[in-house]
């Protein structure tokens, strides 16, 4: 191949950017809260890889992704999760209109199937929401989801432990995220391109149907179902 026609290949896709060029619109999907595109410059980037880190587990960050796996899955789209860190609450998902027959949730061995089974999910039209846990992701890692999501031109997520909010990451986006109380999120933008790091955001979740709810309050034997919010007591 030529060096015009690597450099032409490489201007056509979505992670490249052309520094002082505005003429280019970023194509994102909407992520439900009209106040969170607004922060995000249109929604979730496509294309691309989208990582979230909450100060802790279980303070309704799922919330933020139940909008788009409705959307993806009604739309015929398989969503598989991978290793998320509690078991999901299938009526819980059901009640948010999400098709729960488009939901494949993967339980991985080892760090190297865990992100063999990431990558070929992007790169075969998955919408990915994937859990780091406590393994330790390497940058080149996150390079390999980063070019899956951009070859793909799909969106991808991983949620991350805030102890690698120090790390370098590829992610087109980072979002820090932090509860106060129930049903409410404190987002912080880490990185995003054409924006500051530290711009916030508290979104109100009170309007979603998908509260957060003790698991203690769950029906007994129900909370082994797959899909939903998590059923951990945590709530996401």
């Amino acid at each position: 191949m030529a060096n015009t026609e690597i450099i032409s290949s490489l201007l056509t896709r979505q992670d490249t950017w052309r520094g002082r060029n505005l003429r280019l619109p970023r194509r994102t999907l909407g992520t439900g809260h009209n106040s969170l595109d607004l922060l995000l410059q249109g929604g979730w980037p496509t294309a691309a890889l989208t990582e979230l880190l909450p100060r802790r587990f279980g303070i309704g960050e799922l919330s933020l992704l139940l909008p788009i796996v409705k959307e993806q899955s009604s739309s015929n789209q398989l969503c598989l999760w991978l290793d998320p860190p509690y078991q999901p609450y299938a009526p819980r998902l059901a009640a948010a209109g999400i098709a729960l027959d488009r939901l494949l949730i993967v339980r991985s061995k080892n760090p190297t199937e865990w992100l063999w089974v990431a990558e070929q999910s992007i790169r075969n039209g998955a919408l990915l929401l994937a859990w780091s846990g406590e393994q330790h992701l390497r940058y080149t890692d996150l390079r390999k989801l980063q070019l899956a999501a951009a070859d793909s031109s799909r969106a991808a997520f991983l949620f991350s432990s805030i102890k690698t909010l120090t790390d370098p990451s590829p992610a087109a986006l980072r979002l820090e995220l932090d509860s106060q109380s129930v049903n409410q999120l404190q987002l912080t933008v880490r990185k995003l391109r054409g924006k500051a790091p530290g711009d916030r955001l508290e979104l109100n979740l009170d309007h979603n149907s998908t509260q957060r709810i003790a698991l203690n309050q769950l029906p007994t034997g129900q909370h082994h179902a797959y899909g939903s919010i998590s059923a951990s007591g945590s709530g996401n």
